[in-house]
């Protein structure tokens, strides 16, 4: 199975920045509220899918917005292009 992870980083970014501003923040604010634990040129990279999130930055940015962590994930099923509910190993129609 091929990912594409500048692909996964954008839909990540696009989380991000999504809850980010549904929380009514600013990237100063994020970077004052985390005690300077996240930079806000930092943030911008994760938000712009330019740097990659390790989980560990993923789960501590998920408390500090409030959200859960697969909130800042992308949804294999409406992110993919894939048909909710169907897998492509396994297709509808297929005999088990």
């Amino acid at each position: 199975m091929s990912v594409d992870r500048r692909h996964i980083d954008a839909l990540v970014g696009e989380r991000l920045r999504a809850v980010r501003k549904r929380r009514r923040m600013t990237l100063a604010q994020v970077e004052a509220a985390s005690d300077g634990e996240f930079r806000t040129s930092v943030l911008g990279a994760y938000e712009r899918g330019e740097r990659g999130l390790a989980v560990n930055r993923l789960l501590r940015l998920a408390q500090l917005y409030g959200v859960a962590p697969a909130e800042l994930l992308p949804d294999g099923d409406q992110d993919s292009g894939q048909v909710p509910g169907t897998s492509p190993r396994y297709p509808p129609d297929s005999v088990l």
